[in-house]
């Protein structure tokens, strides 16, 4: 069946590479300020990249996971998101802060191409791993896109730890409250091994599980 006018309409928009419009300083210092109403802690900030291209990889609670990365890390991501999500005013809104779709359930070639670009421009890039807000507070499997970015690029990855968010704008609480929200980013894992092989099958899963790991060593430290 051929696309209709709205359908094509929507497949140019999904394909305008991600930007930080001048909306992006606005949104920034409207969730700093909601997340310091809470109570804000970030451990770890040194262990990000000053420059060069990285992976941000988060546990998925919470809608507010990527812009408390976002604001955590002092160099904001650009962010690839479900495609679900950009409709109506938060599409508008969160397309101005660098964040760019992917069609869930297939090889969006489209969304592939964008997070190799940004990464090739040597600029960071933010995948949950495990693709999707967790639904009873646990760690899941990682999915094999953020380990075919990062070893199709070389770029090293940062796992990164996040709790409390799921108290708003989660699975398991839908409203809008205050929350206590805690971010750790852990030291960049480089793959170094990893990447001087194929990246097969076999590679792809323990990068994700070594991933996964430190996540959830992270969780388990505190």
């Amino acid at each position: 069946m051929p696309e209709t006018s709205s359908e094509n309409k929507k497949s140019a928009k999904e394909r305008q590479f991600p930007r930080h419009t001048w909306v992006f300083p606005f949104m920034s210092a409207v969730f700093r300020t909601y997340l310091r109403l809470g109570g804000w802690e970030v451990v770890g900030r040194e262990n990000i990249p000053a420059t060069g291209a990285f992976i941000l990889a988060p546990n998925h609670q919470s809608l507010l996971d990527p812009p408390l990365v976002g604001v955590s890390c002092g160099r904001w991501p650009f962010i690839m998101a479900k495609a679900e999500l950009f409709h109506g005013i938060v599409g508008w809104g969160i397309e101005q802060m660098g964040t760019f779709p992917v069609k869930r359930g297939s090889a969006d070639r489209w969304a592939f191409k964008t997070a190799k670009k940004i990464l090739g421009e040597g600029k960071p890039l933010l995948i949950f791993p495990e693709g999707t807000r967790t639904r009873n507070g646990e760690l899941g499997a990682a999915e094999a896109g953020l380990s075919m970015l990062a070893h199709s690029n070389k770029a090293p990855v940062v796992p990164v730890y996040i709790s409390g968010t799921d108290d708003a704008f989660s699975p398991r609480c839908k409203g809008f409250r205050l929350v206590k929200a805690r971010i750790e980013f852990g030291k960049p894992l480089c793959f170094e091994e990893e990447y001087a092989r194929k990246g097969d099958k076999e590679t792809l899963e323990a990068m994700g599980a070594r991933i996964m790991k430190e996540i959830a060593a992270m969780r388990d430290s505190r």
